[in-house]
């Protein structure tokens, strides 16, 4: 460390990529006519800089040298664009006048002609270069101070003029840092609570299957493709849900994806780190810069502003075909090379893409309520730009349609439950789920001999990468419900939610909480097939070794939808209790050693106690 009696030297950042790069101002007053020259491949902006130093010089009452001045920035070979060198080199002058001194100091800030300073860009970037080649007192504008001071072991001044920042160097001012916060660094699992709180009353009544695929796909960070015709809530469900339900930023996520969006200029200025997951939603106009990066000084696109958080592309069919593609690279390698001018920077990319999109050009191909008028030469152009190479990364798919029949509830606080039970379980392995590597699917998706066998039957002309899929998404099911194993209900889930929009196989329908404790109150009505209501029907009438006495417990069940009247309560209280066994007369000899007691307890209302009863364990 240079001793503190030697002259600071000043250093600025050039904003380019991902990276960038510290430049040392170098500034040398020597006799001749008054001139101000600038060398080091400067473009306009920062040549223009040159009136906008003299005009601060004298708007704050600081002595211009009337002499001949060379500003050097170096490295000369690096593109020096951009405002933010504006403070530099003004404070290069006065040191050259006044010769502060202290250990070398990173300087960002753009002059206004009055003197003051203004916000720029990209500060947690030029700082963390800074600190890499070990610079830690860093000067910026004092909007820019809560993003300075979220960097640890940097010491930061804040400045908001040419005058306060000539002052507080002369004088030699402690610059400050700041303690990083401790809570911050937690591994708990948090949300975003405002937007929590407003999706706390979305209606999700008939979007059972919907919502939960959303649900998985949270948990996981798994692609999501919903489609569905207009007004079925692809959108709706989308932009409330995914907000909402998944998890802040970590410490280590927050600090890639800070320096993006402080690379991008959208940092606010009381916001020092991005704790809250990034959701970007593009319009369909969107052109491949514009989605990926670029520009003269190669921005970030929008897959590296939804890097750790979510990429939502509503009316995914109505994006240019370039675009969707161009998507498949940054989902496998989570990352965007862009180059420009000989030059190259690397953006992460590591995003979650939610597509939403109508399946036909009329929107009603699927649909059980409208008629689909479309050809099926026009739906299968109309599916062209969603290639199957990308369908392939895109791990869930799902048909969004109102089912006012589906009786299965879901609230948005079971499946935040979920979803926080399954992210902890994540973070203790290297990636989330949708992330792991072939090697690492080996490693953590273990099954027994069954769920093996039940795997290989269903993806035997399955290419690598979808039986992949299935296995992620199966081991996602299963930390949401706090595990580790694979069982066979979650490979069959998985198979559903991984299969093509129009080819599931219908072979697995989950219902929501089957572990809980049965209540009396709730035997008053539940949906069965026609088949089976007519085989009850048929039965009611027991063999007469079982001495039955009929109950007179008026129950009601619901068949395709209509309400019918069942002539014995006992047998419909008995089907919902023991639903998921295959048959209701499998064993009628264990039923008369039962019935006494099952008649007593449904007597004295204490009904869920006969769950003791081996004939109605699952």
């Amino acid at each position: 460390m240079p001793d503190t009696n030697d002259k600071r030297e000043i250093f600025s950042f050039s904003n380019f990529g991902y990276e960038g790069a510290i430049i040392k101002v170098e500034t040398d007053l020597r006799r001749g006519i008054p001139a101000y020259d600038i060398v080091g491949l400067s473009d306009g902006d920062v040549k223009a800089a040159r009136e906008r130093v003299i005009a601060a010089f004298k708007n704050s009452n600081l002595d211009f040298p009337q002499e001949r001045i060379l500003l050097s920035l170096s490295p000369a070979d690096i593109k020096k664009e951009g405002t933010s060198f504006d403070l530099a080199m003004a404070l290069g002058i006065l040191n050259e006048q006044t010769n502060y001194k202290g250990d070398n100091v990173l300087v960002m800030g753009e002059l206004e002609l009055s003197g003051n300073v203004k916000p720029v860009k990209a500060v947690r970037a030029a700082i963390e270069n800074a600190k890499a080649a070990g610079i830690t007192n860093v000067i910026v504008p004092k909007q820019n101070l809560q993003e300075a001071l979220e960097i640890p072991g940097v010491k930061v001044l804040a400045v908001d003029s040419l005058a306060d920042a000539h002052t507080k160097l002369l004088n030699n001012e402690k610059f400050i840092e700041k303690t990083p916060d401790k809570e911050f660094f937690s591994k708990k699992v948090e949300f975003n609570e405002e937007a929590l709180s407003e999706a706390l009353d979305t209606d999700l009544t008939g979007h059972y299957e919907t919502a939960r695929a959303i649900e998985v796909a949270i948990a996981g960070k798994h692609n999501i493709l919903l489609t569905g015709a207009p007004g079925s809530g692809k959108t709706y469900l989308s932009q409330r849900l995914f907000p909402a339900l998944t998890p802040n930023l970590t410490y280590e996520e927050s600090q890639s994806t800070t320096r993006i969006w402080s690379i991008a200029g959208l940092m606010k200025p009381e916001e020092g780190i991005k704790k809250e997951v990034p959701f970007r939603m593009p319009h369909q106009t969107a052109s491949v810069e514009g989605m990926l990066g670029g520009g003269v000084r190669i921005l970030p696109g929008e897959t590296s502003l939804a890097h750790n958080g979510v990429l939502f592309l509503d009316e995914a069919a109505e994006f240019r075909a370039s675009v969707l593609q161009m998507m498949r690279v940054p989902l496998d390698n989570k990352s965007v090379t862009l180059s420009r001018a000989g030059r190259s920077t690397v953006y992460p990319a590591n995003c979650q893409l939610v597509m939403a999109t109508n399946p036909c050009p009329c929107g009603n191909n699927g649909s059980g309520s409208k008629i689909c008028l479309c050809s099926a030469k026009a739906i299968e152009m109309y599916w062209e730009k969603l290639s199957k190479p990308l369908l392939d990364r895109v791990e869930i798919k799902n048909f969004v349609e109102k089912n006012e029949n589906d009786s299965r509830k879901i609230t948005v606080e079971e499946m935040k439950q979920h979803i926080e039970n399954a992210i902890r379980i994540q973070r203790e392995n290297p990636h989330y789920n949708a992330s792991l590597t072939p090697e690492e699917i080996s490693e953590l998706c273990k099954l027994d001999e069954n769920s093996s066998k039940y795997l290989e039957s269903k993806t035997k002309e399955k290419s690598p990468r979808e039986r992949g899929n299935i296995l992620k998404v199966a081991l996602t099911i299963a930390n949401m419900d706090n595990r580790k194993e694979i069982q066979l209900e979650d490979l069959q889930e998985s198979v559903e939610l991984t299969a093509p929009v129009f080819e599931k196989l219908q072979e697995y329908k989950r219902e929501p909480d089957k572990k809980k404790s049965l209540q009396l109150d709730e035997f008053q009505d539940y949906s069965i097939s026609e088949e089976a209501f007519e085989k009850l029907q048929e039965e009611n009438n027991p063999p007469q070794k079982m001495q039955l006495d009929p109950l007179t417990v008026p129950t009601k069940v619901i068949v395709n939808g209509k309400e019918r009247e069942c002539k014995n309560g006992i047998f419909a209280g008995f089907v919902n209790a023991v639903q998921q066994l295959d048959t209701l007369t499998e064993n009628y000899n264990e039923l008369v050693e039962n019935y006494n007691t099952l008649k007593e307890q449904i007597n004295t209302k204490s009904f869920p106690q006969i769950r003791n009863s081996n004939t109605f364990e699952r």
